[in-house]
């Protein structure tokens, strides 16, 4: 029954800053596919739970997971580079060296 009101539960969580992930904020793209992960296999267990209603909450869920693990690829990308620039920045060879 915990994800009979999925919806308005995260939406009354947000609405009071709780958005929280087992005592850890959720700060990053790979923090919310662990919890989407977690919360789909939830919903997809869950026998007590009209089958239209889970259908139309899988389809939302399973939509912003997609979403998420796209900024998770994002995010590694983004990191990678800015790393290749940080190197490059501090291995850079002076005038002298040219």
């Amino acid at each position: 029954m915990r994800l009979q009101n999925a919806g308005d539960d995260a939406q009354h969580r947000a609405a009071n800053g709780q958005d929280r992930l087992r005592g850890d904020a959720v700060l990053t793209a790979t923090n919310v596919c662990w919890m989407l992960a977690q919360e789909i296999e939830h919903l997809r267990t869950n026998p007590d739970l009209d089958p239209l209603r889970k259908a139309g909450l899988l389809a939302q869920l399973t939509r912003v997971a997609l979403r998420a693990i796209e900024l998770s690829t994002l995010e590694a990308r983004v990191e990678a580079v800015e790393t290749a620039l940080r190197l490059r920045k501090t291995h850079r060879p002076s005038k002298e060296d040219r």
